[in-house]
Formats: structure tokens, sequence, C-alpha cells
């Protein structure tokens, strides 16, 4: 394509060179006592022919030749990633681990959000390849950051997810679907991977359940929880009945039951502590290296730059050799 396109009405001029040369040309009384010359004939070709491509090159710089812009498939290997991050107010707590009967407190050290910001850090920044979006939720989901591949704005926002005290309530169900939307309007590539992490489950509505079954069955997901086991919680397997009251003493069994059914790929991991919770994420490391395709947008590229080199290159010779011409016939020394 052209920027400047009414300068190709130029191009007739490149036959110029076809019809004269900028060679002077010697008058002889009698050509046929000249020797025959193979080699200037030769010359005067690749002369005439470099002067038109020359012309044309010139005319098409002019005219700003150029690349339009195109769309191109990478492939490689990694995944588009939504990452919800649980900013309830538990989270500010330590883990708690449970061995045998006895429930272990851990009162000191690290908090399940700083433990888990600084791994998902960790995972962000070995996985280059990757579309990595970002969701935090409380009372509310918060759209952090949609899919980007600038990974360090993303390893900035999850050391952002620090900053303040959480909620006291969590909305799983609300994350959920607007992590899924995350999704809407992006064709397929490859991998899709849904990352919850939090440190509590949800009873969720009929409504809620439907919405989150046909997102995630539409854009074909794998799902991902990573369970933060906190302090006097009996955990994902615990053995409950079907009882109301039941569900509302062990949500998060519930919510872990519910995952198993959608009807998309899913891992639920219980961290009990910081290197629980590194190791969560490395087997989802390992296990979401898939080949990806994705379309990367190429925009415009001028190539006037190429085209006035070319012209440089041809017709510089052309004007070398016309500088170097003989004007007039030399007298023999011979007598």
């Amino acid at each position: 394509m052209f920027d400047y396109p009414w300068f190709l009405l130029a191009l007739p001029l490149a036959l110029l060179p076809l019809l004269r040369t900028p060679i002077q040309s010697l008058p002889h009384p009698f050509l046929q006592l000249l020797p025959a010359d193979p080699l200037g004939t030769l010359l005067d070709r690749i002369l005439r022919v470099a002067a038109v491509a020359g012309i044309v090159a010139l005319v098409l710089g002019l005219a700003d030749l150029s690349r339009g812009e195109r769309v191109v498939e990478r492939v490689g290997t990694g995944a588009e990633i939504v990452i919800l991050l649980d900013r309830s107010r538990s989270m500010d707590q330590g883990f708690g681990r449970t061995t045998g009967s006895e429930q272990l407190l851990m009162t000191q050290g690290e908090s399940k959000n700083g433990a888990a910001r600084r791994v998902l850090t960790e995972f962000v920044a070995s996985r280059p390849n990757d579309a990595i979006g970002l969701l935090n939720f409380s009372t509310r989901p918060i759209h952090v950051l949609p899919l980007t591949n600038r990974h360090e704005v993303v390893q900035a926002a999850i050391e952002a997810a620090g900053l303040g005290r959480g909620l006291a309530e969590t909305d799983i169900g609300l994350a959920m679907i607007d992590g899924l939307r995350y999704f809407d309007d992006r064709p397929y590539t490859g991998s899709r991977v849904l990352v919850l992490v939090s440190d509590g489950g949800a009873q969720l509505d009929e409504v809620t359940q439907v919405k989150i079954t046909e997102a995630a069955r539409k854009h074909r997901v794998s799902l991902y929880w990573i369970y933060l086991r906190g302090r006097g919680s009996p955990g994902l397997k615990a053995e409950t009945g079907g009882g109301d009251g039941q569900r509302d003493a062990v949500p998060e069994y519930f919510l872990d039951r519910f995952f198993s059914e959608l009807g998309v790929p899913y891992r639920a991991y219980e961290a009990e502590d910081p290197q629980q919770l590194k190791a969560a994420i490395s087997d989802i490391d390992r296990l979401q290296r898939l080949p990806t395709r994705t379309p990367e947008v190429i925009p415009k590229q001028s190539l006037a730059s190429i085209t006035f080199g070319l012209a440089l290159l041809l017709l510089l010779p052309v004007v070398i050799v016309s500088a170097l011409q003989v004007t007039r016939w030399s007298r023999s020394a011979a007598h």
C-alpha cells in the first residue's frame, strides 16, 4: 500500500533510460574501423537496466511504499490465566494446621495474604508467555487488571493487594462470575485457567450456580482452587451429610463439591502453610504448560527507507560511469 499514491504517476519516467543513457556518444568517421566491444555493450545494457530499476525504486519511495497492518499467529507455551485473590479480613491471619485431632495454631509468621502474594509473584515471573488477569474480591469483586502480557504490571498489582485491611464478608459467587467474564469476546487460542486463591467457601444460590456452570463450559476453562486452610477449619474433605445445618457449618466442603460437578477440569489444593501453598502453585505451573496459538497484530511498516536505499545503490553506478566517461577521442602517440 502507498501513503502518497499520486507519485506513481511518475513511473513512466523509468522508460527514459531505455531511450537514452547519460553516456555521451562520440562521432567517428568510419565505425567499421572500430573493433568490437562486447564488454562495452554489456556495460551499457547493465546501466540501462539499473537506471530503470533505480527510478522505479525512487518513485516507490516517494509514494511511501509500506507493508500494511497484518495479523500473525504466534505459537508458544503457556495459558490465559485469571487469578481470583481473596481480600477478606481472614486472609490477614495466619495459617492453621491440623495434626490428627489436635489443632496447631500458627499465630506468628507470614499471613495467608502475604504468602499468597509472594508465591503468586514468583508464579507470574516464571511464566513469561502467559496472558494474566487479576481480580480481587471480598464483599464485591474488584477488577484490577484485564488479561495482559505486561507481567511487571501484574506483579505490581499483586503486591498492591497487601495494602489496607480486608472486609469481613466474602462473595465467591460474584467473583467467579466476573472472573469468567475476563474470557468474553476473546478468541480461543489455548488453555484457559481460573485460579481461585481463598481461605473460605460459600453457599451459592441456584441462579449463581447456573451462571458459573454455563460460563465455565462456554469458555472451556480449567479451574484450580487453592484453599488456604485457616484456624478451626475442618478442610475440604470433612465428613458431612447433606443437611442445611451442616452446609452452613462447612460451606467450603459444598463449594468444592459444586466445582467438581461443573463439567470442566477441576483440582483443589489444601494449603496449611506457605510451603504447601508454593507446592500447589508449582503443580499448576507444571500442568499448564501447553501449546498456545496467539494472534498478534503487526502495525503498518514503512518501506521507504529500503526503496530509497535501493534507488541509491542502483543509480550511483550510473552517476559514477557518467562522470568518468570519455568526452573525446585521444590521439595516438605513434606516427
